[in-house]
């Protein structure tokens, strides 16, 4: 009641002025005084002591009067925040006119007012949050406003007594603001500079702009100043919003200027031994400005040496040449997941920033980038980071540079260095460890993640320079083929048929790659706008070496007809193909190549502009895929897998493409469409044998459950009879592979051994079953393989509840036994002895089950008989004789 009293006396009205509101003015602000300063006693004495909300808002009000009507009406003009933009009814605060005097001692008593209150908790937080201006502007005019000389002026007079007491008061405010600008926490202290800096209506005095430039200079290269000032403008982070853009170019200007009283040399080593530190945080919005103010350093101080330094650790951490010539002890692990993890978050940064991509900076970290994005498959966050970083530094390659990092991810090249990295992953992230020897790289796992960023970008000009580059290389390799001797195949121990030269290797992934970009409608959409880039190749490969290549024959055909159904024929192309005509009619009349339909449909395009139509029988069956009508789809499937049983040349020349269409139904929901794609995977394995066994083996291991459907028993046991009959179709593509079948064991006997760890006891025995006729298949010749096998058979006897799963168990063992015959002695070794007594003691054991124990018995009989014969052998009583002559070699 008491403010309401005193704030109705004030007089509104200005003039001279007016001792009576001077007094009433002084009154009113020192009962506010005694009032919180008794309340601050209480405080003091007892800690404990709780304000409630209700009271926190009479001290917000008071404190409130006390900047409004005491310091604000005391400031000279322009300095501090005025009260008519802080508040919408400062009109109702009254204004009043007082002396120059009465002013300074209203504004000394609110300041050392203030000043107590500060180092009271509760009242320390209303001035941070609410008045930290007032004070410090306050604190700014009382310690910085210039001192006028003793003597008479105009409306005012300075006596020497005067002077001395404001002059030992400057003394006091300058410390209690040293310390305040010192202790305060500094984002908040900043932005409240920065505020009363940006005053511009009124003018304000000119020392203002002088000690805040002066005292922002200080703040910005004190320990941590550079954080501050990030966290000072930037309190929430939206990348989206270019507000905030605004504020990082603000901070980026601030920071590359040099200030007054530094040498140039000085502050930059001061700011990037800072910049190094808000780099180092995890923090996405700090780790962006920090990128940001560094960009703008090394755009303006490119030759300082602290600058270079630190963009060369920031941007070529991950530089391959970098890590290779400092080589550490092999087994050394040179970057932790941890660390990985932070420069590629520091490298991403550069992403958010809407200033020119810094790609010269990061292009050479691109190789060891492709081999994390390679090797990472746990992390989803990381592989994201990686996959838009290197997309967006090889969308920026030209067309040497594409080549080169082509060569060196997809083809392997001799390396002098004594040393080399590892990539691998682990639970914990990805590390890079340094060993003594090139390691041998997954290729396949290369292109497929070569293709992933392929299949990504949206860049034309990257897409046309892979395609171009890739061309060339398939060129470049063909001619290194046609140069090195020939070479047998060799086998291994384990019987897995290897090639000698990596030549071969190197030519099949690229043929692949082209294989798989060349029908893509970026490539489609280039070649309509340049088809010259793949004139060159397309001429080899038909003209010079049709007969000794006809994968590559096969891939320039499907390239010619491409740029024939779209492009615009020039003279050049013209020319081309007036070359390729006489060879082109030579293939077409061919019919026992499967490429003479590609040949006499690019004729037919040289010839009338068009392609002309046969509704031949696979056509129909391609048609009858594509309807709408569910019968009409499984006839179409049902019709194309006979057609490949019969193999049609029209229709083996698309097995590609055949394939994907099967590959693309097994998506389907109905269950009718799945299984004719399965059957129509199985026809086409001779043809696509690597393929079509990874989507079966896939499909085997795949819980198929339609999105948001009900797990019932029902469905389970639809989808267990679904995966066993592809386990059947995995045995028949088994069987008509025949010998051929041990090239791709690794894979059948993997699958088989996943399908005997499932949860559903169905699935197991299937896949027991599945694994016996694949090692009859295979002749038992799985080689150290065969230890798993018996590891898995012994465990599932011992432990599996299911009785159907020991039953196949103990069967597959019988086979085993059977089909190894005198060479299970010496291919079971240690292993027998055990399977032995399983056996015996599954034979023994009366409460088990009949079936089980007849398993049982047979196996053991099937020991018995191997070790009879091994041990008594049967002697054969046969004499030759000669009729005539004896020949040279009796015994064989």
């Amino acid at each position: 009641m008491f403010i309401n009293e005193h704030t109705k006396n004030l007089d509104k009205t200005k003039g001279e002025p007016d001792f009576d509101n001077y007094v009433l003015l002084k009154d009113l602000l020192h009962k506010i005084f005694e009032g919180i300063d008794e309340l601050a006693t209480e405080i003091r004495k007892d800690d404990t002591l709780l304000i409630s909300v209700k009271q926190q808002k009479v001290l917000r009000t008071c404190f409130q009067l006390v900047a409004s009507l005491g310091v604000s009406t005391c400031l000279i003009p322009g300095l501090g925040i005025s009260i008519s933009k802080r508040c919408s009814f400062s009109n109702t605060i009254p204004s009043f006119n007082l002396s120059q005097e009465q002013k300074y001692s209203i504004l000394v008593d609110c300041t050392d007012f203030i000043h107590r209150s500060y180092e009271i908790p509760v009242y320390k937080n209303i001035i941070m949050t609410l008045h930290l201006s007032d004070y410090l502007a306050a604190l700014i005019q009382l310690s910085f406003a210039q001192l006028k000389k003793p003597g008479t002026y105009k409306d005012f007079v300075m006596t020497e007594e005067m002077y001395k007491t404001f002059t030992n008061d400057r003394q006091k405010y300058l410390k209690i603001y040293d310390n305040l600008v010192s202790t305060c926490f500094q984002p908040t202290l900043m932005k409240e500079l920065l505020v009363l800096q940006s005053i511009t209506d009124p003018t304000p005095p000119a020392f203002l702009q002088r000690v805040i430039s002066n005292e922002m200079s200080k703040r910005l290269l004190a320990s941590g100043g550079l954080l501050s000032l990030i966290r000072c403008f930037i309190e929430s982070y939206n990348a989206d919003t270019g507000c905030e853009w605004k504020k990082i170019d603000m901070i980026c200007r601030i920071v590359s200027v040099v200030h007054k009283g530094y040498s140039k040399t000085d502050y930059l080593k001061n700011m990037c031994s800072q910049l190094k530190q808000v780099l180092s945080l995890n923090n996405r919005q700090y780790s962006s400005t920090g990128i940001a103010c560094l960009l703008t350093l090394y755009d303006k101080y490119k030759d300082d040496i602290s600058v270079s330094d630190l963009v060369k650790g920031t941007f070529n951490t991950l530089n391959y040449e970098t890590m290779i010539s400092n080589s550490k002890l092999p087994g050394t692990v040179i970057f932790s997941p941890q660390e990985i993890e932070q420069k590629i978050n520091i490298l991403h940064s550069c992403t958010y920033l809407k200033i020119d991509w810094p790609a010269e900076l990061i292009k050479p970290n691109i190789y060891v980038l492709f081999l994390i994005g390679a090797r990472c498959t746990k992390n989803v966050d990381m592989q994201t980071k990686v996959k838009e970083l290197l997309l967006r530094c090889m969308e920026q390659l030209n067309k040497e540079e594409v080549s080169s990092i082509m060569y060196k991810i997809l083809i392997e090249q001799d390396h002098l260095q004594s040393s080399d990295i590892l990539v691998e992953e682990y639970d914990a992230g990805v590390t890079i460890k340094a060993i003594s020897e090139r390691p041998v790289l997954k290729k396949d796992q290369l292109l497929i993640y070569f293709l992933k960023l392929f299949e990504a970008s949206g860049d034309s000009l990257f897409v046309a320079n892979v395609f171009e580059v890739s061309l060339l290389i398939a060129t470049e390799l063909n001619i290194q083929r046609k140069k090195k001797p020939n070479k047998d195949m060799l086998l291994v121990e384990d019987d897995d048929p290897l090639l000698i030269d990596k030549i071969d290797e190197q030519y099949a992934l690229i043929l692949q790659l082209l294989s798989e970009i060349s029908n893509t409608p970026k490539i489609t959409s280039t070649l309509k706008k340049n088809p010259l880039i793949v004139v060159q190749f397309i001429e080899y490969f038909i003209v010079q070496n049709y007969n000794s290549e006809e994968e590559c024959s096969t891939v320039a055909l499907v390239l010619l007809n491409v740029i024939l159904s779209n492009a615009i024929k020039g003279d050049s192309l013209q020319s081309t193909l007036d070359r390729l005509k006489p060879v082109l009619d030579k293939i077409s009349k061919d019919y026992s190549n499967y490429n003479h339909l590609l040949a006499k449909e690019a004729l037919s395009y040289i010839n009338t502009g068009n392609c002309e139509k046969i509704n031949s029988r696979y056509e129909k069956a391609v048609a009858d895929v594509f309807d709408s009508l569910v019968p009409v789809r499984a006839h179409g499937l049902i019709e194309l897998t006979k057609l490949i049983d019969s193999a049609d040349p029209e229709t083996i020349s698309k097995k590609h493409y055949i394939f994907c269409i099967f590959q693309e139904l097994l998506k389907d929901n109905d269950s009718y469409i799945y299984l004719s794609a399965i059957n129509g995977l199985a026809s086409l394995c001779i043809h696509c044998t690597e393929d079509v066994l990874h989507v079966l083996c896939k499909e085997f291991l795949k819980q198929v459950l339609e999105q948001n459907q009900i797990v019932t028993q029902e469905v389970e046991n639809k989808i267990a009879e679904l995966r066993m009959k592809i386990g059947d179709v995995i045995v028949q593509v088994t069987k008509r592979l025949g010998d051929m079948a041990i090239v791709h064991k690794t894979v059948l006997l993997n699958t088989m051994l996943c399908g005997c760890r499932d949860d559903d006891p169905l699935i197991r025995t299937s896949a027991i079953s599945n694994l016996a006729e694949i090692a009859r298949v295979l002749h038992y010749k799985m080689g150290t393989i065969i230890y798993e096998v018996l590891l898995c058979i012994w465990n599932i006897i011992g432990t599996d509840n299911a009785v159907e799963c020991r039953r196949a168990a103990v069967m597959v063992i019988a086979n085993l036994i059977k089909g190894l015959g005198k060479e299970t002695l010496l291919e079971l070794k240690d292993n027998l002895l055990p399977i032995y007594r399983s056996l015996k003691n599954v034979y023994r054991d009366e409460n088990e089950d009949p079936v089980l124990r007849l398993h049982a018995q047979l196996a053991l009989e099937e020991l018995n008989d191997v070790v009879k014969d091994f041990l008594f052998p049967e002697i054969k009583m046969e004499k030759q004789i000669f009729v005539i002559d004896r020949p040279d070699v009796v015994y064989k």
